[in-house]
């Protein structure tokens, strides 16, 4: 949202503080850098600019309560496995209680009308298992200590992060909220896209200003160079948070979903495999399933997606620490344990693929901690870069007046409208308002004519 004579005027100016040049001195000054001349009001560069502008001031507010929200949720295991403890460690004794009897414990304290959906096991034996428990509309993960057979508590879907996300994917407005930040997070995929093209470095540009903020000669040029130099170092990965996010969004999300099921990429929720053994079989125990699943995906965390019905097979789904968040998927007879599938996660159909990678990315985990740590530092550059650029615009508009700038009429290149035409199909609710500005532009020119003709 930087002003665009910034990227063509010359950095240096005198100082009003310095005393005029003697006549005689001014032989002996050094010669000055010519000047660039500020780029015409119809040049290509200023209707880029003006789209960068107006599409930063348009969603700032939205961006800082996504990205500072984002920011939070990304350490969201951190913080929880500190305010959590007692629940999340228990210590390891010599003996321990069956899953089978676990479970049991689970159902009797959820209550009358909830039910046990899937059981948690993690790697480590100081960890505490757990299972969700949900009655359809609310739901909680209760942990348990596998050691002793207790009820550890519950964290609920009404808890600190899950308010996070809340506000993250909908601003506590519902399907509207979703709506409002989809169309955000379409808008932030453009700033990136024109906010790279408005700091790619022209003729005769340097290292300051580029790469390095200058931080001295006014408080516009340091507020530029700020937002410009520490918005291109964390463009990628805020380009790779936008793309990743769109998959929670509402009209894209959708979208994404429908035809994830239509191509059976989703099939192992929908229709897993049958056990081969008959329903009435007596089902193998608890323990052995999880010894079986244990011994084929090794040092991994185990989510068990419990029989819905009787005779259902046992679907477990793998996750460690770095990577997908599915590294593998296994499927078990009832009965006899029998490997009824075993895919790794190359395996997967595409939209399932891309799905068990998108979490990751969107919330930095892809690697652990060091990009954890890196996608902080594109939230906060993503919430600095509202302030700063409507901070810009105070600081440069004329007394008085608005200072938005104006229309510009320079004929927009062949390419570009393929490109926005493009960008307007594969994100339909940044085509929906793209059409939305356009008409509102088009019916403003429209009712302005008359009062222009009759004066």
């Amino acid at each position: 949202m930087g002003d665009p004579i910034f990227f063509s005027v010359a950095s240096e100016t005198r100082s009003l503080a310095s005393p005029p040049s003697l006549p005689h001195a001014r032989q002996r000054q050094p010669a000055r850098a010519p000047r660039r001349r500020p780029r015409p009001a119809g040049s290509f560069y200023r209707v880029v600019w003006r789209w960068h502008f107006y599409a930063g001031m348009i969603i700032a507010p939205v961006l800082l309560v996504v990205a500072a929200t984002g920011a939070l949720y990304i350490f969201r295991d951190e913080i929880e496995s500190i305010i959590h403890a007692e629940l999340l460690y228990t210590t390891p004794a010599d003996t321990r209680v069956s899953y089978d009897k676990q479970l049991e414990i689970a159902k009797a304290a959820a209550g009358d009308g909830f039910k046990v959906t899937n059981l948690y096991v993690p790697y480590e034996p100081e960890r505490t298992p757990s299972v969700f428990v949900t009655n359809g509309e609310k739901y909680h993960s209760t942990y348990l200590d596998p050691y002793r057979g207790q009820v550890l508590g519950n964290i609920s879907n009404d808890g600190f992060f899950a308010i996070v996300l809340k506000i993250h994917r909908q601003l506590f407005i519902g399907t509207t909220g979703r709506i409002v930040v989809e169309l955000t997070t379409c808008w932030t995929i453009v700033l990136v896209i024109t906010g790279a093209f408005l700091w790619w470095p022209r003729k005769g540009k340097g290292v300051w200003g580029v790469w390095l903020p200058r931080l001295r000669g006014g408080l516009y040029r340091s507020l530029r160079d700020v937002h410009a130099v520490s918005g291109i170092y964390v463009a990628a990965i805020a380009m790779t948070i936008a793309c990743t996010g769109l998959i929670y969004t509402y009209f894209w999300g959708h979208a994404y979903g429908y035809a994830a099921v239509k191509t059976g990429a989703y099939s192992i929720y929908t229709d897993p495999p049958k056990s081969k053994s008959p329903a009435e079989a007596p089902p193998l125990a608890l323990d052995e399933i999880v010894r079986i699943a244990q011994a084929r995906m090794p040092e991994a965390e185990l989510s068990f997606i419990l029989p819905k019905f009787e005779g259902a097979a046992h679907v477990i789904f793998a996750t460690r620490p770095i990577g997908p968040s599915t590294d593998e998927v296994l499927v078990l007879d009832h009965a006899t344990g029998e490997e009824l599938m075993h895919r790794d996660n190359a395996e997967f159909p595409a939209l399932g693929w891309w799905s068990t990678w998108n979490y990751p990315l969107h919330v930095g985990s892809i690697l652990g901690l060091p990009t954890k740590i890196l996608w902080l530092a594109a939230c906060v550059a993503l919430m600095a870069m509202p302030v700063t650029g409507v901070w810009m615009w105070w600081q440069r508009r004329p007394k008085g007046t608005a200072g938005l700038p104006r229309k510009s009429d320079a004929r927009v290149p062949r390419w570009l409208v393929i490109v926005i035409c493009s960008l307007g199909l594969v994100l339909p609710a940044l085509g929906m308002s793209l059409v939305a500005i356009l008409s509102g532009e088009w019916l403003v020119r429209r009712l302005r004519r008359p009062a222009v003709a009759a004066t």
